[in-house]
């Protein structure tokens, strides 16, 4: 694949990005990961950071061997927009090769693994790579190996709550 193909893929992605940030029918990737929105001083920092940091420039992604940093990811699914901003993807000759996402504490578990993966799904439909995927503690980085099903679990599970709320909605009227 040549650069020019890397470049419209990353163009489409941010295209894609801007539309699904424009839709009423959104979640953000840790609300499909742990059933909430994200909460507290470590959510707050993070959104900060990524709302200061993030100007992602296509150019600097083609033109640089290796660059890593915070990307923005969207897919539309039956239910609606998956959207959200990985902490970190490292890009070597404009592909994706992995999404690291950082926390700021050393303890990771389901949520954490469900939300790295679904980053990756996000990559991989995006860029038809499939990337590796870590969380990254302050001690550690740990690779989520099977993020493929943790991620298509993720989603099933959280579409099948959405349509027992539209359902119980339903009941109600």
């Amino acid at each position: 694949m040549g650069r020019v193909e890397e470049y419209k893929l990353i163009r489409e992605a941010l295209a894609r990005f801007e539309r699904a940030k424009q839709s009423k029918n959104v979640y953000n990737v840790t609300q499909v990961a742990t059933g909430s929105r994200g909460k507290g001083s470590s959510a707050f920092i993070g959104r900060q950071v990524h709302r200061e940091l993030w100007s992602t420039d296509p150019d600097q992604i083609v033109n640089l061997d290796v660059v890593s940093l915070p990307f923005p990811l969207a897919w539309q699914f039956r239910f609606g927009w998956v959207m959200g901003i990985p902490d970190l993807v490292t890009f070597r000759d404009a592909q994706p090769i992995e999404v690291i996402e950082v926390k700021s504490y050393d303890k990771i578990g389901n949520a954490e693994a469900r939300q790295a993966s679904l980053y990756g799904l996000l990559v991989q439909l995006n860029f038809h790579t499939r990337p590796r995927v870590y969380v990254k503690t302050l001690r550690d980085k740990f690779e989520i190996k099977e993020w493929e099903d943790i991620a298509i679990n993720t989603l099933l599970n959280f579409a099948a709550k959405l349509d027992r709320r539209e359902k119980d909605v339903q009941d109600e009227q």
